[in-house]
């Protein structure tokens, strides 16, 4: 008997190791797709994305030409994914419908959240972060866009965070100011310029901006200036995408 349980027990590991989603929690699940989309769960098969799907923890998420996606978190939060857009959940926790944290890495595309408050004394956090800036809330409706890179495998160019309710902490990624020429350098005297290579963390600076109500911010090589929202980004194909599934009548 004692044999018989020993084996029963390492087959049910073995089909859990084969069956990964099994094992794996849902953190959210998807409301409504326009046109298609896709799921890619880590180490799996990416999948068409339809209404009553469940997304989990390290999903990466396509959204493609002329289409849309809504989802809905455990905790009751709102995302809504533009057409060409791709996130991947990197982290995503909750205790019942309470967040404990949500952290999507936007690669490129726009993503609009209208996150659920925390509540009092919580330390839960969210997320939404590019190759540009990190955008931090905890209660509060937003949207990010990553501008694709002129160069496949480059890092994205830029970054606009808006705010239509609440405030958010936008941590931008900078380049350091490269040092000024060596003053020992001959007029007409050869250089050499060093390659294109990948940017270190010691080539970045953080700077960190609160963006209040009816705000944004662009973040590129430079943190631009704090603004007024720009309406025709807010009433673009996203705007009018994120309109017709529920999202703010009025910026």
């Amino acid at each position: 008997m004692m044999r018989r349980d020993a084996w029963s027990a390492r087959a049910l590991v073995a089909a859990l190791l084969l069956m990964p989603g099994l094992a794996a929690a849902a953190v959210g699940r998807v409301v409504k797709v326009e046109g298609s989309a896709w799921r890619t769960p880590e180490g799996a098969e990416r999948q068409a994305l339809q209404s009553g799907v469940d997304i989990e923890q390290k999903d990466t998420l396509d959204v493609d030409a002329k289409s849309g996606v809504k989802l809905e978190l455990n905790d009751g939060s709102v995302l809504m994914l533009s057409a060409g857009s791709q996130l991947v959940i990197t982290e995503a926790t909750f205790a019942g419908q309470e967040r404990t944290s949500f952290s999507g890495y936007l690669k490129l595309g726009k993503v609009w959240a209208e996150v659920k408050k925390a509540l009092s004394g919580s330390e839960a956090k969210f997320e939404v972060k590019t190759d540009r800036a990190v955008a931090g809330v905890r209660g509060t409706v937003l949207r990010v866009d990553a501008a694709p890179p002129v160069i496949v495998g480059a890092l994205s160019p830029s970054t606009v965070v808006q705010v239509y309710t609440g405030v958010v902490q936008v941590v931008a990624r900078v380049p350091k100011p490269k040092a000024a020429p060596d003053a020992g350098t001959k007029p007409g005297e050869r250089v050499q310029v060093p390659g294109p290579h990948e940017v270190s963390v010691e080539e970045w600076e953080e700077i960190v901006r609160e963006l209040q109500k009816n705000r944004q911010i662009e973040v590129g090589d430079k943190v631009g200036p704090v603004t007024k929202l720009d309406t025709k980004r807010v009433n673009d194909d996203f705007g009018a995408f994120v309109k017709r599934n529920g999202g703010l009548k009025k910026p």
